[in-house]
């Protein structure tokens, strides 16, 4: 093979295997005579599964409580938080005073603690109704309304009754207009805020 010849081979091969590196296989003969023929080299990949993870799930276990002796329907009303109604109809009793020792409840679910001020949107000197549903039952709940200025009103405590509501009186005699904030705290855990607006 000419000198010149052989350098360009060379060359060739060089370029050749620069290309393989770069993912590109390629057939090389040792005999310049020989033709060289390459071919792509398509990257393998894992066949696609089929497989899917199991999926769990979970549902909350409702929650009991188990009879004792002296208990009354009223007595446990109070201690769970609901209304002797509600109880009555989770557990489908016919009434609450055949109560046996061992017997278990279902303790129907509370929905979230609501505060409504009714009308929203007043004119000064109006009565509005401020009202807290689903506190707990017999819940000591206090009232403050909080006005533009930052001045604080705190009403007397109202206790919740056994369906857990909670309503008062607020009467806007001499507030200015602006927008007043109403926080309703419970004795036993009960936490909310609600809003209302004197018209000028």
């Amino acid at each position: 093979m000419a000198p010149e010849t052989r350098t360009r081979w060379g060359r060739r091969r060089t370029l050749l295997c620069l290309l393989a590196a770069g993912g590109v296989f390629v057939l090389v003969s040792c005999d310049p005579a020989h033709e060289t023929s390459s071919r792509s080299a398509r990257p393998r990949t894992a066949p696609a599964s089929d497989t899917v993870a199991p999926t769990t799930a979970t549902t909350t276990p409702p929650v009991t409580y188990q009879v004792k002796r002296g208990d009354t329907l009223t007595a446990i009303a109070r201690l769970v938080g609901v209304s002797t109604a509600a109880l009555l109809a989770a557990n489908q009793l016919p009434n609450g005073d055949r109560l046996t020792e061992g017997q278990v409840l279902v303790v129907p679910p509370l929905p979230p603690p609501q505060l409504t001020v009714t009308p929203p949107d007043a004119l000064a000197g109006t009565a509005l109704t401020l009202t807290v549903t689903s506190a707990k039952a017999g819940e000591s709940v206090t009232f403050e309304i909080v006005a533009p200025d930052g001045s604080v009103f705190t009403g007397s405590p109202h206790t919740a009754s056994q369906d857990g509501t909670v309503s008062t009186t607020y009467n806007t005699s001499g507030d200015n207009s602006g927008t007043y904030k109403v926080v309703a705290t419970g004795d036993r855990g009960t936490s909310l805020q609600a809003s209302f607006r004197i018209l000028g």
